[in-house]
């Protein structure tokens, strides 16, 4: 049997069975109301998990270019998008509209990014990467992207394929949940 095959034939009861302990969960796991069984085979538990310790990988990695994670974040929304609007800098980053006030600033100041403002609406803020901001983009990408494989590393052939696919079910279902105006 393949392992995709295994994979897709692994039944909830021993895909939860082969969780990590809770005990790896630290001492107050479980002893304020949700069960600790409950939340530990919880999809978003485990987004948060992964996310908050990949960031301090991250953190890490990116601590000699003094760039701290929600720059990292800055920076890949705009080299994936040039010209994003501040608004959708904040959504695709996912960083709160003050915390991203002052990365930009900072950002700004060592000459990383460039504002400008919208010709069609100038209430509209712009980003674009400098030179010098490419250049680190350049450089932190391999180890962001490095950091992303190794951790995938142990995962059946197709599983992160399959959990990206799932996850961006969950989005449009955030989007459909979305109140009107919101999305």
């Amino acid at each position: 049997m393949s392992s995709e095959q295994r994979t897709s034939t692994l039944g909830a009861d021993a895909a939860i069975a082969a969780l990590p302990p809770l005990e790896d969960l630290g001492s107050d796991a479980g002893r304020r109301g949700v069960p600790a069984e409950a939340a530990h085979s919880h999809l978003f538990f485990w987004i948060t998990q992964v996310a908050g310790r990949r960031d301090r990988l991250l953190a890490q990695e990116f601590r000699p270019y003094e760039v701290r994670v929600a720059e990292w974040r800055v920076l890949l929304s705009i080299a994936m998008r040039p010209g994003i609007s501040l608004k959708e800098v904040a959504e695709h980053a996912m960083i709160d509209q003050t915390t991203l006030t002052r990365n930009v600033e900072t950002m700004v100041r060592a000459g990383r990014i460039v504002r400008s403002s919208d010709p069609s609406d100038m209430r509209v803020t712009r980003l674009d990467l400098t030179e010098a901001g490419g250049e680190l983009f350049e450089t932190l990408w391999p180890i962001a992207d490095r950091i992303n494989q190794s951790l995938c590393d142990g995962l059946p052939d197709g599983a992160a394929q399959l959990m990206c696919h799932g996850l961006r079910e969950v989005w449009r279902g955030m989007d459909r949940m979305a109140p009107r105006g919101k999305r």
